[in-house]
C-alpha cells in the first residue's frame, strides 16, 4: 500500500504532461496528416481523381476460340447462366471468357475469347481441346434481351426465347 500510492501519483502526474504527445509524431492519429478539401474547377465541378489524359486503356489480346460447339442458357433463381463450349485450335489454350460485344435490338452478343499458350502447337483430338465457359446474367441484364449470340472465329451459336 505504501509503494502503490506514490507510484499511482507519479503515473498521474506523468500522464497529465501528455499534451505534447497528442501533437507529436508518436501519436498514430497524426501519421497521415489532415484531409484537404477537394479541388473545384471554375465551372463549379469537382476534378476527377485521375485525369482523362492518364486513363488506362485495357487491350484484350486474347483471340477468339476456333469453333463454338454448344450454347446452353440455364434459368437460375436470380437470372440466367449462359454456358458455351468451344473447340480451341491448339492444345494448351487457357483464360477463356465470354466478353460482351453489343446489346442491340434485343440481341445480346458475346465473343468467346481465349488466350493461346506459348510453346503449344500440337493438335490432338477435338475432345482434348474442348473449353467450357459460363457467364451469369441477372434479370436486369436480361430485361430487353430476346436472343443471345456467342461468336467464335469460324462460327456463332444463338439461342432465343
Amino acid at each position: 500500500m505504501r509503494v502503490t500510492l506514490p507510484l499511482l501519483l507519479c503515473a498521474a502526474l506523468t500522464v497529465t504532461g501528455c499534451a505534447r504527445v497528442s501533437q507529436s509524431k508518436l501519436n498514430p492519429l497524426n501519421w497521415f496528416g489532415s484531409s484537404a478539401p477537394s479541388v473545384m474547377t471554375a465551372e463549379g465541378t469537382r476534378q476527377p481523381l485521375v485525369p482523362e489524359t492518364r486513363a488506362t486503356k485495357v487491350v484484350d489480346a486474347r483471340g477468339a476460340i476456333d469453333q463454338v460447339t454448344t450454347l446452353v442458357i440455364e434459368k437460375t433463381a436470380d437470372g440466367a447462366l449462359v454456358r458455351a463450349t468451344g473447340i480451341a485450335s491448339t492444345q494448351g489454350q487457357f483464360n477463356a471468357q465470354l466478353v460482351p460485344i453489343s446489346n442491340e435490338r434485343g440481341t445480346l452478343t458475346f465473343a468467346f475469347r481465349i488466350q493461346a499458350a506459348s510453346g503449344f502447337s500440337g493438335v490432338n483430338s477435338a475432345f482434348s481441346r474442348q473449353v467450357t465457359v459460363a457467364r451469369f446474367l441477372s434479370f436486369a441484364d436480361l430485361a430487353d434481351v430476346r436472343r443471345i449470340v456467342v461468336q467464335g472465329a469460324t462460327n456463332a451459336r444463338s439461342a432465343a426465347r
